[in-house]
């Protein structure tokens, strides 16, 4: 016996032609030119056994020796092929990955006669029908649905430019949304035909490939070539509808937003006793502030972008939602306090707004003044002196509030404090028996980040929340603390539904969209430009880049005719309340943006602003959005961003002219290199921004080494070297009064930091080899990402609920169930009917020793012939005792050693492949192997033995 042989779409890369692919073709349609009717070739949607999509193509060149051999629905084996990596401005694609298959003289296809592994008939990239009008606006992918047929559908027919056409218009809903769909002509004949020959009710449709079609402001699903639809399919969602519409859960009702005015006091014993009507809806109580958790850390590292906490893993800090790495993460408040009335004691968590508005101070000041913090462990001073104080503080009611009994609350505005005349320490009541209780002692449902005992992260969750108009009140006497004017602060999360505004109305950046033009906001304007044509030809209007108090930027556009009164108005590096402007929604025509962002601002002739006195109010003086430089190479391969750096220069060449062959003249150019400790970048500037910049290192004394922030940089690759350059929105900063630059100060001074760093190097395959359970935990580095093979008898099975984990259907990583929802962090998407699969945990030994494996997915349906909807359906939900056959037998196993086998030595490790026996072809050691890295969290005893979060199979 030997191993599996055939590689896996998720394997597929650029890196060489050799493939070998075993794929069912779901889908196959005609490239056929719009304008001219050109036949361009075949397309076709491949499936593979992991249920694994990609996009093939075949050159009309090619097609005469393909013609009648397509057939939809027929496996084939594939190998000999390109693949080809999408450069991003491709439009109405099948599948949403980065990279399809090409055709080439070379390529081997043919059907498959052998009995291999089963190719599931259809397999889905799967929407809630809520998210359609969402995504109406890229037009980079067609989309995949799935919803029960509402009404009976209706055929138009109506001639157009005299030629006779149709359509057939219909409503599909999965519970929670409606969406409309109209099938044109001869494919809405089809799909008439194809219904009266289904009975079964109610009829559960699934549309593939579909277009998102708006007309006079209606959304809705069109046909396009590759769309296909399927009515009452065998397929897993259908069957889960049809479970839920029997079980009555497939209907969700939305709660309904408060329409209050004001907003309701409760004293802290009526605040633990709030009923269901009050969840996601805002509350005030008095209380006074005893004392803050000192336990738990003061401030947490955070992605300003998708607004979640970030931790420190694997020696880097990097968001699980949008996986950028921040090698200087920005930072924000974190404290939570225990107050009372005379009634009982509550925690509360602090916003960093609301700590920033009332303190006056960053995290980054307290951070920097030694007497505040001294060796870091301190508390701060500053924050102590919140304590013994009263306050009027709005809160956020949670469901886990609610429902599931956690005592901790949220605050979204702090009123300023009164002086303590009196205690009301509910301790002091004799009929009130409240101890209390430190904080980190608390046994919580939904615990604050920084008291949670695992590495995850928690997205902090943003509530449905009111509009409602607050009468203003007038405090004095607050000595120290500034009493700044600001909007109430929704908390940090995920929901974005609605934002809470003060009477006033201001809201933050990241809330302002398209549909309307009186919006209000609180901006600093850290840089403005001109944007540049290909001739070099500077644009008339200008851009202004704006920075709201959530360390949130977006670009303002000022059109031509309004630049003489807009540069009156706004002053580079102030702060402005502004009100009266569009939204505009980025197209893919939009390149080299400097911000991670999907809306732009444009100032109109209504607009109006108002400067902001710097006492009034706190925005930070610049933001920056910095990328490692060992991730700076990935930017050179799209033109969509610019990007953020910053490194000590440890090489730099005076200004020099330059010839520039094509255009037959000289430029001027300063060229340096810089490094982040890590890894070296070229960093080169052009024309009369080096000039400039050559001006200004002439004219001042810089301390050395220098340390160069680059906003807004053009990333390229040249002979294998990255490098960074400027661009139209491009701005430098040396030795700039910023966290990250004072960080690599320090390192520097306290000898932490190498200024001779060689370039990596990827770690070469090693020849697959038969290793002892002993050998295999003895690995060093040199096995990171390295393959091997274990002769082992399997002890047992572990039996546990977590024997499979739910897969989003695009990135094939593992998703998480949040509110209702399965959610991929990667994707940024709702997953409707996410994939399922196998994760299996067993002991195995040798006769040097034991190891933990988990078994993933290919191998256990290999060796049982079922996928885990099978499998659930047999054992109705249960741990299925089916896994137990695996105990008492003997297996080869392929084993991928991970990162954190050899760095944290975790001995759990992940098996890829396997079959039984000892006994098979030992030339599958020689095997040609693609290894690729793969997700894992180190296994910790919670309930069942491991955690399978972020696990993806090979």
């Amino acid at each position: 016996m030997s191993f599996n042989k055939y590689d896996t779409v998720e394997d597929l890369n650029d890196s060489k032609h050799d493939w070998l692919l075993r794929v069912r073709a779901q889908a196959i349609w005609k490239g056929i030119t719009k304008e001219t009717k050109e036949f361009r070739g075949y397309n076709v949607i491949f499936v593979d056994d992991c249920n694994g999509r990609i996009h093939g193509f075949i050159a009309a060149a090619l097609c005469v020796k393909y013609e009648g051999y397509l057939i939809e629905g027929q496996i084939y084996k594939l190998n000999d092929f390109s693949v080809k990596y999408y450069n991003g401005d491709e439009t109405s694609r099948s599948v949403r990955t980065d990279k399809h298959i090409y055709f080439t003289n070379e390529t081997k296809f043919m059907k498959d006669e052998d009995d291999g592994m089963k190719i599931e008939q259809q397999s889905f990239d799967l929407f809630c029908l809520e998210d359609v009008q969402n995504t109406k606006n890229d037009n980079r992918y067609l989309i995949d649905v799935v919803g029960v047929l509402d009404g009976t559908p209706t055929k138009i027919e109506y001639k157009k430019d005299g030629v006779e056409k149709s359509n057939v218009k219909f409503m599909l809903h999965d519970g929670r949304s409606y969406a409309n769909v109209t099938f044109f002509n001869e494919f809405g004949d089809s799909f008439l035909k194809a219904m009266k020959e289904n009975v079964e009710h109610p009829v559960i449709i699934i549309i593939a490939s579909a277009k998102i079609n708006e007309w006079n402001d209606e959304v809705s699903l069109t046909n396009y070539p590759a769309t296909r639809f399927y009515i009452n399919s065998s397929h897993h969602s259908v069957k889960e509808i049809r479970s839920r519409i029997a079980d009555n859960s497939f209907y969700v009702t939305k709660l309904e937003d408060q329409d209050d005015k004001e907003i309701p006091a409760f004293t802290v014993k009526e605040l633990f006793n709030l009923t269901e009507d009050y969840i996601e809806k805002i509350v005030q109580c008095k209380v006074i502030v005893k004392k803050f958790d000192k336990k738990v850390k003061w401030y947490t590292n955070f992605c300003a972008k998708c607004d979640i906490d970030i931790e420190l893993i694997e020696k880097k800090y990097q968001c699980q939602e949008c996986r950028k790495i921040y090698p200087y993460p920005d930072k924000r408040y974190q404290l939570t306090s225990l107050c009372s009335d005379n009634t009982g004691t509550v925690p509360i968590i602090w916003t960093d707004e609301e700590v920033i508005r009332l303190c006056g101070k960053t995290v980054y000041d307290i951070i920097a003044d030694d007497e505040e913090v001294e060796d870091g462990d301190k508390f701060p001073t500053t924050l102590q002196e919140f304590e013994k104080k009263e306050y009027n503080i709005t809160l956020i009611v949670t469901k886990e509030n609610v429902k599931e009994g956690s005592k901790v609350y949220t605050a979204t505005k702090i009123a300023a404090p009164n002086e303590m005349s009196r205690n009301h320490s509910p301790t002091q009541k004799k009929n009130t028996e409240v101890k209390a209780t430190e904080i980190s002692n608390l046994t919580m449902s939904s615990p604050p980040t920084g008291n949670s005992t695992t590495e995850k992260v928690r997205v902090r969750k943003r509530p449905d929340v009111i509009q409602c108009t607050l009468q203003e009140t007038t405090v004095t006497n607050v000595g120290k603390l500034k009493c700044l004017k600001t909007e109430s602060q929704s908390i940090h999360g995920k929901k974005k539904k609605q934002v809470v505004m003060s009477s006033n109305s201001y809201v933050h950046l990241r809330n302002v969209e398209t549909g309307r033009t009186d919006w209000k906001i609180k901006i600093r304007i850290i840089r403005e430009w001109r944007g540049v044509s290909l001739t070099g030809e500077r644009f008339k209007g200008y851009n202004l880049l704006l920075l709201d108090a959530k360390n949130v930027r977006m670009v303002a556009y000022v059109p031509e005719w309004l630049t003489e009164k807009m540069q009156r108005l706004f002053t580079v590096g102030n702060m402005y309340t502004v009100t009266n402007f569009q939204v505009k929604q980025y197209t893919a025509n939009d390149k080299w943006r400097c911000v991670n962002n999907d809306r732009q601002i444009l100032f109109t002739n209504n607009t109006t602003a108002k400067q902001i006195n710097e006492s009034e109010y706190f925005i930070p003086n610049n933001h920056f959005d910095f990328f490692e430089m060992e991730e700076l190479s990935n930017l050179a391969k799209q033109n969509v961003y610019l990007a953020d750096a910053v490194g000590v220069v440890i090489k730099r060449d005076n200004l020099r002219p330059v010839r520039n062959t094509k255009l037959g003249t000289d430029q001027m150019q300063v060229r340096m290199k810089m490094t982040d400790g890590k890894k070296k970048i070229n960093v080169i500037f052009w024309d009369k921004f080096a000039e400039d910049f050559q001006q200004d290192i002439d004219s001042n004394q810089y301390e050395e080494p220098l340390i160069l922030i680059i906003a807004s940089g053009k990333v390229g690759v040249w002979k294998e070297e990255t490098d960074i350059c400027n661009f139209s929105p491009t701005a430098y900063f040396i030795n700039y009064k910023h966290h990250s630059v004072q960080q690599l100060r320090k390192l520097i001074s306290e000898g932490n930091f190498s200024l001779d760093i060689t370039y990596s190097t990827s770690q070469p395959r090693k020849p697959l080899r038969l290793c002892t359970v002993e050998e295999i935990k003895n690995f060093n580095q040199d096995y990171i990402l390295q393959e091997v093979v274990c002769q082992v008898h399997i002890k047992f099975v572990e039996d546990n609920e977590t024997w499979f984990y739910p897969r989003c259907t695009t990135c094939y990583k593992q998703i998480q169930f949040v509110e209702g929802y399965h959610i991929c962090i990667r994707c940024k998407r709702r997953v409707a009917h996410p994939d399922k699969k196998f994760a299996i945990c067993v002991m195995a030994s040798d006769n040097t020793g034991d190891i933990e494996i988990i078994l993933m997915d290919r191998p256990v349906r290999y060796a049982f012939g079922k996928n885990v909807f099978d499998v659930l359906q047999q054992y109705k939900g249960k741990f299925p005792t089916m896994l137990k056959s695996l105990e008492n037998q003997d297996y080869t196993i392929k084993l991928q050693i991970l990162e954190v086998n050899i760095q944290k030595q975790s001995e759990m490790y992940l098996a890829t492949d396997m079959f039984k026996g000892f006994s098979f072809d030992g030339n599958c050691l020689n095997e040609e192997t693609n290894v690729k890295a793969t997700e894992i969290s180190a296994g910790e005893p919670s309930g069942s033995s491991y955690h399978l979060d972020n696990m993806s199979e090979s």
